[in-house]
């Protein structure tokens, strides 16, 4: 995951490059904008596709999580023009998402001519985000602290969550200068998060290092991508589907490469102690725990103050159906009902209120994905539990094909408001 916050390349230091007050200069910035806030890439084909047809121009969008290419043709043109730019990776920003979405819903009504539409986004663009670094360190610190009860952690566990989370924020907004650094972020983080687990259990407050080290790094595991990947794939985008694939798999490699380093260093220099107390919570402050990981993420995701209660309540949809599925019917099942309801609950908040559902779905969703279980059996695998990491790593696999399917399912029952 990248958390570069600053602006990338802008369009209009390409050279033949149309200017952005024209239609085909418009639709490239728009598909920039929608790329970059975190649009999947068979919604961005999708949504191209029907602002192409209100301008007047035939547009055939490929979108790739490094790169664009759009064709567009005209009956006044005898060819059609193609356009390929690099772009970055996409992050969810929730704020952006919505302002974006209501320049294409202006331009498609009518309320909005191009040339206004491309001032909006170029405003978008430039604004600042919402949370600075204060800001994403809390949503770091949260999440992380938050994840750390929901995996079975004792408060001093929560603690240290909580400290490796929002120091893995300061690096990835304050510190990564350049692309070597941001590169190895992965790795260096996990590196630092599991031997700052493991100095503190050497002090005898932690009764499970790797709860607090997993939930420490929980936003770099790439749960999302994956579950992303397994969607466009599932939709026949085999091209963006099998990079986010790969994307998501090296994510991993270097997480557990870095977490492998930190706990042998760590175990070394901090040989681990005997605790005696062990301080759990109650059970129902398991619900408090997802209220907390989701104000982390309407920190992390750049969501609107006003949207907060529908970020969390998003959350404890998704957790909820999630928890008490898998309890009657198994995880796979759980994580299936789950997705599901939480895609339906999503729709309906966007066909009611005109928001975008992802402010419900995104955080609901993150609760959701099995980055946890990949990251478990990628551990496995490390020790040389081969037979049980690759067990592990199929339920991962199956968890993930569940949410895919569920999400699928509930825009079979509900479809999501078109543009």
């Amino acid at each position: 995951m990248s958390f570069d916050l600053l602006d990338h390349i802008s369009l209009d230091k390409q050279p033949n490059f149309p200017p952005r007050t024209l239609p085909v200069g418009f639709m490239l910035r728009l598909a920039k904008a929608l790329h970059t806030n975190g649009m999947t890439a068979y919604e961005l084909e999708a949504t191209m596709k029907q602002v192409g047809q209100t301008l007047g121009f035939g547009v055939q969008c490929l979108a790739q999580p490094t790169n664009l290419i759009m064709s567009f043709s005209h009956p006044e043109e005898p060819e059609p023009k193609t356009y390929v730019f690099r772009v970055e990776q996409g992050e969810v920003n929730l704020e952006r998402q919505i302002q974006v979405n209501n320049v294409v819903r202006g331009v498609m009504s009518g309320s909005l001519s191009v040339a206004d539409g491309a001032g909006e986004l170029k405003a978008i663009n430039n604004a600042p985000v919402r949370f600075g670094v204060k800001g994403q360190m809390a949503g770091f610190g949260l999440l992380s602290a938050g994840i750390a009860h929901l995996l079975g952690g004792a408060v001093p566990e929560i603690g240290v969550a909580l400290i490796i989370g929002m120091l893995t924020g300061l690096i990835a907004v304050k510190f990564l200068k350049t692309d070597s650094l941001r590169y190895l972020f992965p790795t260096l983080s996990a590196m630092i998060s599991a031997l700052l687990a493991n100095f503190v259990a050497s002090l005898g407050w932690l009764s499970s290092p790797y709860i607090a080290t997993v939930a420490g790094v929980i936003v770099l595991v790439p749960g999302l991508p994956l579950t992303t990947a397994v969607a466009e794939l599932a939709r026949q985008n085999m091209v963006s589907g099998t990079a986010r694939l790969v994307y998501s798999g090296t994510i991993f490699l270097q997480i557990g490469f870095g977490v492998a380093i930190g706990n042998a260093v760590g175990m070394g220099l901090f040989p681990a102690q005997d605790v005696t107390l062990h301080w759990y919570l109650p059970d129902w402050t398991l619900w408090p725990a997802i209220m907390i990981a989701g104000v982390g993420l309407c920190f992390l995701f750049q969501s609107r103050p006003r949207d907060l209660h529908w970020v969390i309540l998003g959350g404890l949809i998704a957790f909820a159906t999630t928890w008490y599925g898998a309890q009657m019917f198994g995880q796979v099942m759980g994580a299936f009902i789950g997705a599901f309801t939480t895609g339906v609950v999503a729709n309906l908040f966007e066909r009611l209120s005109g928001i975008t559902r992802g402010v419900m779905l995104m955080p609901g969703i993150i609760l959701l994905v099995p980055g946890s279980v990949g990251f478990q059996s990628l551990s496995l695998l490390v020790e040389k539990n081969v037979l049980e990491g690759i067990d592990t790593a199929f339920s991962m696999s199956f968890v993930a094909i569940a949410l895919v399917t569920g999400l699928l399912f509930s825009s079979l029952v509900l479809p999501p408001k078109e543009v």
